[in-house]
């Protein structure tokens, strides 16, 4: 269960940003099991270079942000005993489409402009910092296979020797759950943006196929059940140099 408290503290900031951004991290904080899992399984190491693909209005980095600064003014007592304590970012490096999106992370993120900045690019072209963690939570289906595989070869790159990429996809072959998460996403652009793209989706296997072939070592988890069913967290670090990354 994540507490209330946390979820309300990570959403406070964007107060300040307009009614949809209020009660938009309250929902996606609330209801996404990304973000808990993040913190539950320890997956952000202390003082990480975090590059957030897709990054929205600046979710993660008020969740990180958030949860630290929780647990060290005394939530301790509050906070959930079987998770790790939470990370101290380094820094997060956000790439975001969308410009409403990026003003609504500039704003309720600008108490954190010496660790946290967000431009309004295109992940298929905009520079990627190098990183320790790079995130890529449902982002890659907004682009087309030439332009994911191209992406995964440049996170490759920009990834440190021991670095992460968090990879949140949809599985295509998960039946109607993957239909659901479709229609979802079609919605969800819509009401962030005004505008709705077509989507390229991929089943987990084709996705492990891709990855393996570009050369990381990937384990995969499910996120959530019912309705999130069909959502897999793959944890890829570097490994050989596959036939596509060469």
């Amino acid at each position: 269960m994540v507490p209330a408290e946390l979820i309300e503290t990570a959403r406070r900031p964007f107060r300040a940003a307009g009614r949809f951004a209020w009660h938009f991290a309250a929902a996606k904080l609330r209801h996404d099991p990304f973000f808990s899992h993040l913190l539950a399984h320890g997956l952000i190491p202390d003082g990480a270079r975090i590059l957030d693909l897709g990054s929205g209005q600046g979710l993660l980095a008020a969740w990180l942000m958030a949860a630290h600064a929780w647990h060290r003014d005394g939530a301790p007592g509050t906070w959930p005993g079987h998770w790790p304590a939470p990370p101290l970012l380094g820094s997060l490096h956000g790439i975001e489409l969308t410009p409403r999106d990026i003003e609504r992370a500039r704003i309720g993120l600008r108490a954190h402009r010496a660790r946290v900045q967000f431009v309004c690019d295109d992940i298929r072209a905009a520079p990627f910092p190098q990183a320790d963690v790079i995130v890529a939570c449902d982002v890659l289906h907004y682009v087309d296979a030439d332009a994911q595989e191209s992406v995964l070869r440049r996170i490759r790159t920009s990834l440190a020797p021991d670095g992460m990429l968090l990879l949140r996809v949809s599985d295509a072959a998960a039946g109607w759950r993957a239909g659901l998460d479709r229609a979802v996403d079609f919605g969800m652009q819509i009401a962030r943006s005004g505008r709705a793209n077509g989507l390229t989706c991929r089943s987990e296997a084709q996705w492990l196929a891709l990855l393996d072939a570009l050369g990381f070592n990937v384990t995969t988890r499910p996120m959530g059940d019912g309705a999130h069913e069909a959502n897999r967290l793959m944890i890829a670090r570097l490994g050989r140099i596959g036939r596509l990354g060469r």
